[in-house]
């Protein structure tokens, strides 16, 4: 009996040390949703915070990655308010974005705050997401450093130097593009970064 819960207790952590990722829900915020590629949490007042894991690819850096996020957001209307690094909790460098944005297609102006903490491994690339109404930013945003040093992120090979790569440089929006400003933001979200 003590054998087979060491061997089960084996079996849990190794399937636990596989995930790409590990992020408990940050105190106020009920996780809705968890698989492999992220994790989705939402706290009472409507804030979502979003953990999404893709592929990396070579040559994928945190700079590159940085600047493909703030062209696309920018395209979509987005505006880059700051921009700092963050740290995971196992040490690995990354990016801090916070946009203001304003939903298309409203009687309205319906302010909206959007931030964004990006890391990049040799396998993945994680973007830390936290998105709700302009009313509540600074109570969330306040925060925001502190669940990304709450995050772990893997992926990083010994042998390269992906995950102790620079900073990007200081980085502002483009004007938007009128087709890809009026789509809603959830698109925005949902999709992966081109390759």
């Amino acid at each position: 009996m003590i054998m087979r819960r060491i061997l089960l207790s084996s079996l849990v952590l190794a399937l636990s040390a596989c995930n790409a990722y590990r992020l408990d829900p940050p105190e106020g915020f009920a996780e809705v949703d968890e698989n492999r590629h992220g994790t989705r949490m939402k706290a009472g007042d409507d804030v979502g915070l979003n953990l999404r894991v893709f592929d990396n690819v070579d040559g994928g850096t945190l700079r590159f990655w940085s600047e493909d996020l703030v062209r696309k957001l920018g395209r979509r209307g987005y505006v880059l308010l700051a921009q700092s690094a963050v740290e995971s909790k196992n040490g690995v460098a990354g990016t801090r974005f916070d946009f203001s944005y304003t939903v298309p297609g409203t009687e309205e102006k319906e302010e909206k705050f959007y931030s964004v903490a990006l890391f990049v491994t040799d396998k993945r690339v994680f973007a830390l997401q936290l998105a709700g109404d302009e009313a509540v930013r600074s109570r969330h945003l306040a925060r925001f450093d502190g669940i990304a040093k709450d995050a772990k992120v893997r992926g990083c090979k010994p042998w390269k130097d992906t995950c102790d790569g620079p900073q990007p440089g200081k980085l502002s929006t483009p004007a938007p593009d009128t087709k890809l400003a009026d789509a809603p933001a959830t698109e925005l979200t949902a999709e992966t970064p081109e390759r």
